[in-house]
């Protein structure tokens, strides 16, 4: 397909009709990889308090390698994935080292960053250098594959994948790739919807194949998602005085996060005799614990828990000198990386009791699966 002609048309109505967004305003190397790695799996209105309270702390490479990760685990608490933020960090500390502190504009050279893969060194070269590389997330992907109405029906993922990365490169290629890329984004973020796109609207419906053969609605294939495993779990509040035990996760999706004790419930075990095993075999610590009647649900990844609450204290057992626990007060939450399933049960409890105080952490986890609007 010869795309000169929609290029152009989407670059107009981009010019016209981009969102106010702050990363847009000074796409400088760094503000915009901070941005991309913050937009990944999150709205874009949940990332922007985010992303303007972050570079107002880190306002470039050197002051972002220079905090401890604490500190920057700290900033990103509430939006979830915190993994982002270590690897962010740790790519910072990576470029202050062996880049001079400069964000390379070499594709490959961002590649080799903790946290960069191939959409966000395709952002960063594009947007911030403008060089002619692709990018290709759920927006871009649904959009090339409407205009060109490719129907990949047939195709294993793998060579879909390989095919619209290269019709992705065929888009980059002319005049301004940063905001032909952003373009793309932002129409796949605003008008051209998974299940209702406003086609009358669209700058390049006299393009789109998918439109013409009137096969909106099934271009691009709908990628089988993988079945939710429901899972129940038992969440111990542990407090002393007015202080709470924590732990921090060294495995799995919640690595790094801080979060309530918590376990599996197999078959029909009860919360309080799993969490006190749970608390005796993991840390020596002895606890006196009772069920609260409420449970909460959470969702990570593909399960879907049910978590029942259990709240006591302890009888015995040490907790200083270790390093995966903690006592925080309720204040002390809100500059943590809390998990969301501990936001969750802490401000239940409060609804519980009639308490009228404030959350105690920030609630604006994501709910998505990808970048979205």
């Amino acid at each position: 397909m010869d795309n000169e002609e929609p290029r152009r048309r989407l670059l107009v109505w981009y010019g016209q009709h981009a969102r106010d967004l702050p990363w847009r305003s000074e796409p400088a190397p760094y503000r915009v990889w901070v941005s991309e790695i913050m937009l990944q799996q999150t709205q874009v209105a949940t990332v922007i308090p985010y992303y303007e309270r972050f570079l107002s702390r880190f306002p470039d490479v050197h002051s972002l390698a220079a905090a401890e990760v604490d500190e920057v685990l700290a900033l990103w608490s509430g939006l979830g994935y915190y993994r982002r933020a270590r690897q962010l960090h740790s790519a910072a500390r990576e470029v202050v080292s062996r880049h001079d502190g400069q964000v390379p504009s070499d594709p490959l050279a961002l590649r080799a960053l903790p946290g960069i893969g191939r959409y966000t060194s395709g952002a960063v070269a594009s947007i911030a250098f403008g060089l002619p590389e692709p990018i290709l997330d759920g927006n871009v992907r649904r959009v090339i594959s409407r205009i060109e109405g490719i129907d990949a029906c047939g195709l294993s993922k793998s060579a879909e994948e390989k095919m619209l990365w290269e019709r992705a490169s065929t888009w980059a290629m002319g005049p301004q790739p940063g905001d032909l890329n952003q373009a793309l984004m932002e129409l796949g973020a605003t008008i051209c919807s998974p299940t209702h796109p406003e086609c009358p609207s669209c700058p390049v419906s006299q393009d789109c194949v998918a439109r013409k053969q009137e096969l909106v609605a099934e271009i691009p294939r709908r990628l089988e998602r993988r079945a939710t495993v429901k899972v129940r779990a038992g969440v111990a509040v542990v407090r002393r005085g007015d202080r709470y035990l924590l732990q921090r996760r060294d495995r799995g999706p919640l690595r790094g996060e801080w979060d309530l004790p918590s376990c599996e419930l197999p078959g029909e075990d009860t919360a309080t005799g799993s969490l006190q095993r749970y608390l005796l075999d993991r840390f020596d610590l002895d606890a006196r614990l009772m069920v609260v009647e409420r449970t909460v649900t959470h969702g990570i990844l593909h399960r879907r828990l049910t978590l029942e609450i259990v709240v006591g204290s302890l009888r015995c057992g040490r907790t200083s000198g270790v390093e995966e626990l903690c006592w925080v007060s309720r204040a002390g939450l809100r500059s943590m990386a809390i998990s969301g399933a501990t936001t969750k049960v802490l401000m239940a409890l409060s609804s519980a009791s009639g308490s009228r105080r404030a959350p105690v952490v920030p609630t604006g986890r994501p709910k998505s699966r990808g970048r979205t609007a």
